[in-house]
């Protein structure tokens, strides 16, 4: 029973350590791509090489969401006398030693705030004045998470 424990714990936490891998190389390629159209000096035209760093930003922020996640989760379930602890304890930084849910649950919301900043000033630039009501929409996200935050933070 207890290794199967184990399993059930380490498929979440190598899965979004993956998709943070994943994400990153998906920014390096963005950035690489948008690095390039301003070397070419395409600033200004339709291949818009501005975009593509922004973007690039957003992948790498939704990287580090899913890397932090990984690391709390393994923070909170795997034994800390184990070698794996050890290693990860010594790099990681002090504001990310996670000890219980709320927490881990404060950092990822701080984590997906200024995700979703980004994404929303990308998606402003990138529409350019042609605003629908679907734009306020993660806007208002935004001003929930920043609210219920507040709220917690508060108690």
């Amino acid at each position: 029973m207890k290794t199967f424990f184990k399993l059930i714990i380490i498929v979440p936490i190598l899965s979004s350590f993956l998709i943070s891998i994943t994400f990153i190389g998906m920014g390096v390629y963005e950035s690489f791509l948008g690095i390039y159209g301003v070397l070419n000096g395409q600033m200004g035209t339709e291949a818009r090489p501005g975009i593509l760093l922004f973007q690039a930003l957003d992948l790498f922020l939704l990287a580090f969401l899913f890397l932090i996640f990984s690391i709390g989760f393994a923070q909170l379930f795997i034994p800390k006398p184990s070698r794996i602890m050890t290693l990860m304890d010594s790099i990681t930084p002090d504001w990310l030693k996670v000890e219980n849910f709320t927490q881990l649950k404060l950092i990822l919301w701080d984590t997906v705030l200024t995700t979703l900043v980004v994404f929303v000033l990308g998606i402003i630039v990138r529409e350019a004045g042609e605003y629908g009501w679907q734009t306020l929409i993660i806007p208002g996200v935004i001003l929930l998470i920043s609210l219920s935050k507040y709220l917690i933070k508060r108690n």
